[in-house]
């Protein structure tokens, strides 16, 4: 596989992006989204995503001249209706909106609508946590109708909506819990489909409601299974409530649903609740003791949700970022009808 440094990719991305009619504001909000996505370890998220924006851009889906407006309002909530602009450019808007209430009123709860894909959801949870508050955010997704079957089900209704949450700590890395519902992201599903590998059984079913390791019969009329068979259920029926039917995005299955992420943002201002000191001395005391508790045969440590992640983002900064013969087949085709020239970017 192709390997770049980050800042490679995050030029051909805004020389993509902005040779389409993307603003450079703009197209710097997504491009840092996606460059910090394949920075952590989640390619399915970073700049495989390119190519299904500029092709919404070009069917219309996306609209690169809308600005997301706030439709409702009361001093702890808001909804922000996105226009159907970059999913990114209008979740930064609404973290932003949470935080500003976080911080006058201990707590700001934001929902997004008319919003497309967001990408990787945990980004907005760790604004929070750089503010030293709680982050929470979560969303539904598309296609209308669903891709992920409910438990017990053979056909879908849900998305594979995730969930991700963000802790300050003193250590300015916070805690980061950031997964789908579903056994695992669509996204990575597609990237297996990309290099030709299979897949473990447990992940999909095909059309037909089977255990499959072909990647490629998710497209093909397959549906993804939830994590946790009836709990990771029950927790995507939560997610599609709030993202969907509190903020008015509609619920995946409903008819009311038209596409992209209906999304529910919560910022929790822990000087609410307990000075800020005490809370983080408490959370360093609870990271302490779990890290220090004693590992079964085969594993080494046992980790923080998020250090992983940013241990990746140190050795990838340095290393460089893999990514697939498909993607820089898909950047290469964008960057010559955007009239990049490839060769100046790469050899700087």
């Amino acid at each position: 596989m192709p390997i770049f440094k980050a800042e490679q990719l995050y030029k051909i991305g805004m020389g993509i992006f902005m040779g389409f009619g993307v603003s450079e504001e703009d197209a710097k909000c997504v491009m840092d989204h996606l460059i910090q996505a394949n920075l952590m370890g989640h390619d399915s998220h970073g700049v495989m995503r390119i190519k299904d924006y500029v092709d919404w851009i070009k069917e219309g889906k996306l609209n690169v001249k809308a600005r997301p407006t706030i439709i409702h309002e009361t001093p702890t909530t808001a909804i922000v209706d996105g226009k159907w602009q970059f999913g990114q450019v209008t979740a930064k808007m609404g973290m932003e909106l949470a935080i500003r209430k976080a911080e006058e009123n201990h707590l700001g709860a934001v929902g997004l609508i008319h919003c497309n894909h967001i990408g990787r959801l945990g980004a907005y949870a760790q604004m929070a946590a750089e503010r030293s508050m709680i982050g929470l955010a979560m969303c539904n997704s598309g296609p209308q109708g669903g891709i992920v079957a409910p438990y017990g089900g053979r056909k879908p209704r849900l998305s594979t909506n995730p969930i991700a949450a963000a802790v300050p700590t003193r250590e300015g890395k916070p805690f980061l819990m950031d997964f789908a519902t579903s056994v695992v992201a669509e996204g990575k599903v597609r990237i297996k489909h990309f290099k030709g590998e299979k897949i473990p059984l447990g992940w999909i079913l095909d059309k037909e409601g089977k255990p499959t390791d072909n990647p490629g019969d998710l497209y093909d009329g397959g549906m993804l299974l939830t994590f946790g068979r009836h709990k990771g259920y029950a927790l995507s029926l939560l997610i599609d409530i709030l993202g969907g039917a509190l903020t008015g995005a509609g619920c995946t299955c409903s008819e009311e649903y038209e596409r992209g992420n209906g999304t529910f943002m919560l910022a929790l201002n822990v000087e609410g609740f307990s000075p800020l000191e005490k809370f983080l001395d408490r959370v360093d005391e609870l990271f302490t003791k779990v890290k220090e508790t004693p590992t079964v045969p085969g594993v080494e440590r046992v980790l923080i949700p998020g250090e992983l992640e940013f241990e990746v983002m140190k050795a990838r900064r340095v290393e460089g970022i893999n990514i697939t013969e498909k993607t820089w087949e898909s950047l290469t085709n964008l960057a010559k009808e955007a009239g990049l020239n490839l060769d100046d970017i790469l050899k700087k």
